[in-house]
């Protein structure tokens, strides 16, 4: 007799990550985490930065904190193609002065865009943890649908006028034949997209993860389907329409902040308020 389990079935992707950890005063001891290195059973690795340079130069001050984001873009850079070719066991020291690794950890997730927001939500008290508290506390659940809604929008107002392309939404592709299914919002035969958005400016550490997430999601994919060139994967940025000055510079950072890690990869990055501006970008892209 079969017996049916009445508990949701545990994630079955092994990932193992290290914290990136930054000491502002050399020999203080004071120590904060900025980024996470994921590495799953299959090879796929990823590092990732965890504080937007928004919340640095609040923390350090304008100059200071420009210096120390700067610096922690090329410790990202390093670790990854570190690791992309050795084991997450490996020891790997950062070049730069004030930069230090942590321990290996390791858990299960549902894939490894799923395990580098695990990894975040435990290394990093700065990280999506305290954006994930805001939001459960406010009436206002936005941002926790933002992506999808954003997904969805486009998707309504391109099948509009382009019915053809409704069935090259949300495809299913495995990355470096690990058999891990990673889902796109779009893919045609010579052009890709992943959307992210940005509902609430109290949410935009978690939304800097995911879209770092999403940017080597297209990275993997281009490198695996040849007929991609350079400019032919994109990520799709939906910000908030009315903001406040501060939280439009708040936003207007973090989207810097993508742009620079959009670049490094040779990933387009399009930002709009507007559906229908994406949706006709998306259009001539993929014509």
């Amino acid at each position: 007799m079969k017996v049916k389990s009445k508990f949701p079935k545990l994630p079955s992707y092994a990932f193992a990550w290290r914290s990136l950890f930054l000491e502002p005063i050399p020999g203080s001891g004071e120590r904060i985490t900025v980024g996470s290195i994921v590495k799953g059973d299959d090879n796929a690795s990823i590092a990732a930065r965890l504080i937007p340079s928004s919340k640095m130069q609040s923390m350090y001050g304008g100059e200071f904190g420009r210096r120390l984001n700067d610096a922690l873009k090329l410790c990202i850079d390093a670790a990854e193609k570190h690791y992309a070719v050795q084991s997450i066991a490996s020891e790997w020291r950062p070049a730069l002065e004030g930069f230090y690794l942590g321990d290996m950890n390791a858990s299960v997730a549902r894939d490894l865009e799923d395990a580098l927001m695990l990894a975040a939500m435990h290394s990093s008290s700065f990280s999506v943890s305290l954006d994930l508290e805001r939001l459960a506390t406010s009436p206002d659940k936005a941002e926790q649908s933002g992506p999808e809604h954003w997904r969805k929008s486009i998707f309504d107002a391109v099948t509009i006028s382009r019915s053809d392309l409704a069935n090259y939404f949300d495809k299913v592709f495995p990355i470096r034949g690990s058999g891990v299914p990673i889902r796109f919002g779009f893919v045609s035969d010579h052009y890709a997209a992943q959307f992210e958005a940005i509902s609430d400016p109290r949410g935009v550490q978690s939304a800097l993860v995911r879209a770092q997430s999403k940017l080597w999601q297209l990275d993997m994919l281009r490198d695996q389907r040849t007929l991609f060139g350079s400019k032919q994967c994109e990520l799709l940025i939906g910000t908030p329409g009315q903001q406040t000055a501060r939280d439009s510079a708040t936003i207007l950072q973090v989207t810097d902040e993508l742009k620079y890690e959009a670049s490094r990869r040779e990933i387009g990055l399009f930002v709009t308020e507007s559906a229908k501006k994406a949706a006709k970008h998306l259009i001539q892209k993929a014509a």
